[in-house]
C-alpha cells in the first residue's frame, strides 16, 4: 500500500509540476533567446551540466531509494505479523527476540532512507550554485558589452546592450535555473514511484 501511495502521490502532484516546470522553461528560454541570444547562449553552455549533476544524483539515489522501498515493507509486514501473533509471541516468551529482529530490519530501513535522502537532498543546493555561477558570468558578460556599447542583434531587431536589457534577462536567467531545480526536486518522487511499481509488478 506504501507503494501504491507513492505512485498516486506521483501521478497526481509530480508529473503536473514537471509539465507546468517544462512549459515555463521553455517559454523563459524564448523570451531570452529574442532578449539577447548572446547571453542566451551562455546559459545554453550550462544546460549540459545542469543535466549531468541532475542525472548523476538521481542515479546514486535511485538505487538507495529501492532498497527503502524494500526495507520499508519489510518493517511494516514484521509488524503486522507480530502484532496479529502477538498471543503467540508472549506464550513462547519471544519478546526479546521480536525486539531484536525489529532493530535490525528497522536499522536497515534507516541506513538506505539516509543515503536516499542524503543524495536527493544534495540536488538543490548543487544546482542553485551552478545557476549562481552562471548569473555572475552573465552579469560580467552583460556589464562589459554594456561598457562596450555592443550591438544587440536578436529576433526583434538590432539595438544596444543596455542596462534595460541586462537587468530582466537577469530575472529570466534565475527564472530558468529555478524552473530546472523544480523539475529536478521531482525527480525523486518519480524514483520513489518507479521502485513501488517494480515492487508491485514483481508482486503481481
Amino acid at each position: 500500500t506504501n507503494d501504491v501511495d507513492n505512485i498516486d502521490v506521483m501521478l497526481n502532484n509530480s508529473l503536473t509540476s514537471i509539465v507546468s516546470g517544462v512549459i515555463t522553461l521553455v517559454g523563459t528560454f524564448i523570451v531570452m533567446l529574442t532578449t539577447n541570444p548572446l547571453l542566451t547562449f551562455i546559459t545554453i553552455v550550462f544546460i549540459p551540466l545542469l543535466l549531468f549533476a541532475a542525472t548523476t544524483i538521481a542515479k546514486n539515489s535511485s538505487k538507495y531509494f529501492g532498497a527503502q522501498q524494500a526495507a520499508l515493507g519489510a518493517v511494516n509486514g514484521y509488524i503486522e505479523e507480530t502484532i496479529s501473533g502477538q498471543k503467540v509471541v508472549k506464550v513462547f516468551n519471544h519478546e526479546e527476540e521480536a525486539q531484536a529482529e525489529f532493530d535490525k530490519i528497522n536499522e536497515a530501513l534507516y541506513e538506505h532512507s539516509f543515503k536516499a535522502h542524503a543524495y536527493a537532498n544534495t540536488l538543490g543546493p548543487i544546482i542553485n550554485n551552478i545557476g549562481n555561477v552562471l548569473y555572475v558570468l552573465i552579469v560580467t558578460l552583460g556589464g562589459i558589452l554594456i561598457a562596450l556599447d555592443a550591438p544587440n542583434i536578436c529576433l526583434t531587431g538590432v539595438n544596444v546592450v543596455t542596462v534595460s536589457v541586462l537587468v530582466p534577462f537577469l530575472n529570466m536567467t534565475k527564472q530558468f535555473t529555478g524552473n530546472i531545480n523544480q523539475v529536478s526536486q521531482q525527480v525523486n518522487s518519480i524514483v520513489m514511484a518507479m521502485a513501488g511499481a517494480q515492487r508491485i509488478f514483481d508482486l503481481m
